[in-house]
């Protein structure tokens, strides 16, 4: 799961204003059962789960169009991509239609799935879903060229609710930067539809860093937390890591890769000169892990300066030519597994 995420859309649901008072008090009504909660926020509630990564709400009681909708979506949700097909729950008819289309390309490959990303509609939630997942599984196996790759994005962009669209914006822009690709990103930005203009600027800003000599960073040098300003150039190696520290063991990095862990809390000012907080906990619990594993690296506790760059999303791969310009930056859904 990627640090941070695109927002999907959310409704403003504030309360009518101005409603007249009653001139007496009328007597209280009689108990009625609350009323369900709508599916609407069922769906929301099941998206948050999921782009949260926990466990998804327990299954509401429905029937009906809205029963087979949910059931649709937590197929989508739950099915494993690499061997199954999400289960189709709807009757005859335009639903069932979508779900069966789907499920076909999901099993085509080539031209002819080129063409079938083309037509899929994504009018129920639980499609885009499900070609999220299916497809982020062919672009991390490799089974995906590029053409394909942006003709899923495309798809995904073009309809389903906001959690997709912005998980396809993210990995559009990501793949896009990758790929040093200035036409796809410009053609990403009508897509944006007005919803992600700082993020279409942080890509911007990274588009204009490639090419150019190191960026600068404060950084605190583990286990030893001594702070130091440092070009990536500097770091001595051409190829950086930055990649917060995950439960578990530490990433057994290769050698001449430089290792930046950005700070969880991020709080910290960008020249700031001494750890406080949350920044000061953390940065003194890394220490301790890498101090026992006896391995070294560089601590960023400040959000502020990575974002400055355009740094959105980790794990990033920055890789530098021999003279210590930036070469390429492989950032979020674009990033190796392990650099």
């Amino acid at each position: 799961m990627l640090t941070r995420g695109l927002p999907y859309d959310a409704e403003d649901h504030s309360a009518i204003k101005g409603a007249a008072l009653p001139l007496s008090v009328p007597p209280p009504p009689a108990a009625v059962a609350p009323a369900p909660p709508a599916s609407s926020d069922l769906e929301a509630a099941l998206l948050e789960a999921f782009d949260w990564g926990r466990p998804l709400p327990p299954g509401p009681k429905l029937s009906g169009t809205a029963a087979r909708e949910d059931r649709w979506l937590r197929a989508a949700a739950t099915f494993d991509p690499a061997r199954d097909l999400p289960a189709d729950p709807f009757p005859a008819g335009a639903p069932r239609q979508e779900a069966e289309a789907l499920r076909r390309l999901l099993r085509t490959s080539g031209d002819r799935l080129a063409r079938a990303l083309a037509t899929q509609p994504l009018r129920h939630t639980g499609t885009a879903l499900a070609l999220w997942r299916w497809g982020r599984l062919q672009v991390r196996s490799g089974a995906f060229p590029p053409s394909l790759r942006r003709a899923w994005e495309d798809c995904l962009l073009s309809g389903g609710p906001g959690l997709t669209r912005g998980y396809a914006l993210r990995h559009a822009l990501c793949w896009a930067l990758a790929d040093q690709d200035e036409a796809r990103f410009a053609a990403l930005r009508p897509k944006a539809q007005g919803q992600a203009d700082d993020t279409l600027r942080g890509f911007q800003r990274l588009f204009g860093v490639l090419g150019g000599p190191s960026p600068e960073l404060r950084l605190w040098r583990l286990p030893g937390l001594e702070y130091r300003d440092l070009r990536l150039d500097q770091l001595g190696a051409r190829r950086v890591w930055i990649c917060p520290v995950q439960e578990g063991p530490l990433p057994d990095l290769p050698a001449k890769v430089a290792w930046i862990i950005p700070s969880l809390a991020g709080g910290l000012g960008e020249r700031d000169a001494s750890l406080a907080g949350e920044a000061l906990i953390e940065g003194h619990d890394l220490a301790e892990r890498l101090r026992t594993a006896g391995r070294a690296a560089q601590f960023a506790p400040s959000r502020v300066a990575f974002e400055r760059l355009g740094l959105a999303w980790f794990p990033a791969l920055i890789e530098l030519d021999a003279s210590g310009r930036v070469q390429a930056i492989r950032m979020g859904d674009a990033a190796p597994e392990r650099p």
